[in-house]
């Protein structure tokens, strides 16, 4: 498989500026937003479901990228929740890349199975965490030949921000499929760190992000954006722009309860009544590159 060189997006972290061959082309588009696509779930020919996916770059230890992964939930891919027994939705995906950073709208169009010929899954899931709601699809690179794309990398999870609760969470996606159709761009919606995020929440590696999340951006990755001053992982104050990759975006859990009876007479006892909290979890940017370390040490990369 070729090797992309990834020295203009690792300086995306260091300071958060862009290389001048880059910066000339698209000082006013944030790379992340070329880096995270619509992905729609495909049974044959008819779309199923939708959901957002990113492009993630596995490491060599030359510091090339030598496979690029698409990045989303498990149930983006199969239509159901990870451990289900349910029968799977669709077999393939569709997703776009920005061809160049000049011409926004100029995108290609690529489908992938999501099963080789024995029926598996080509997707890289956790072991560790067989209920973790994330996959990492391998890109083979006829897919996207001739393109260069931007990528987010390991260096992207160890940005130098201090994460706190009340910190700001930043979702790149596509709510109900809303977003710029024209130049495929995301919608961004940022809400608020809303557990320690140095802890897994119930033991697992997730924190929760309170934000108003919709339907489309399940797979959304989730930044830490600071433009101004801000605060590094040693405490002292600096000040410019940087974002950091803190996961992936998943689900917004429910809160189920039975109504007692009410004052009325009239009794509603027995009802069970469905409420969100405004509350969604997030698989930490670890597990993501855990897993494209396991992908790069069981295969060849013959793609």
């Amino acid at each position: 498989m070729s090797l992309l060189r990834t020295s203009g997006v690792a300086a995306l972290l260091i300071g958060g500026v862009l290389p001048a061959s880059i910066a000339t082309r698209q000082s006013d588009i944030d790379p992340a937003s070329l880096m995270t696509s619509p992905v729609l779930l495909m049974n044959g020919g008819q779309a199923v479901s939708q959901g957002t996916g990113f492009f993630f770059g596995g490491m060599a230890s030359d510091g090339t990228i030598d496979t690029v992964f698409l990045v989303t939930n498990y149930h983006v891919v199969t239509g159901h929740a990870p451990l289900s027994t349910a029968p799977r939705a669709g077999d393939r995906i569709r997703f776009v890349m920005h061809r160049n950073a000049t011409d926004l709208g100029d995108v290609r169009a690529i489908e992938l199975p999501l099963y080789d010929a024995d029926q598996r899954p080509v997707w890289v899931a956790s072991e560790t965490y067989p209920a973790a709601d994330i996959v990492l699809v391998p890109i083979p690179t006829r897919a996207y030949q001739g393109i260069s794309p931007l990528v987010f990398i390991e260096a992207h999870t160890r940005g130098d921000i201090r994460i706190r609760p009340t910190s700001g969470a930043t979702l790149l996606g596509y709510p109900y499929g809303f977003y710029d159709q024209k130049h495929y761009l995301p919608v961004w919606k940022t809400g608020h760190v809303a557990s320690e995020p140095s802890v897994d929440f119930e033991g697992r590696p997730v924190f929760l992000v309170d934000v108003s999340a919709y339907p489309g951006m399940s797979g959304s990755p989730v930044l830490a954006v600071a433009n101004g001053i801000y605060e590094t992982e040693d405490g002292s104050m600096r000040s410019g722009r940087i974002w950091k990759l803190l996961g992936i975006f998943s689900a917004m859990p429910v809160v189920r309860e039975r109504r007692p009876a009410d004052a009325t007479g009239f009794s509603t006892e027995g009802q069970t009544v469905e409420t969100t909290l405004q509350l969604g979890y997030v698989w930490k940017a670890g597990l993501i590159a855990d897993l494209a370390k396991s992908y790069r040490a069981r295969h060849n990369f013959a793609q």
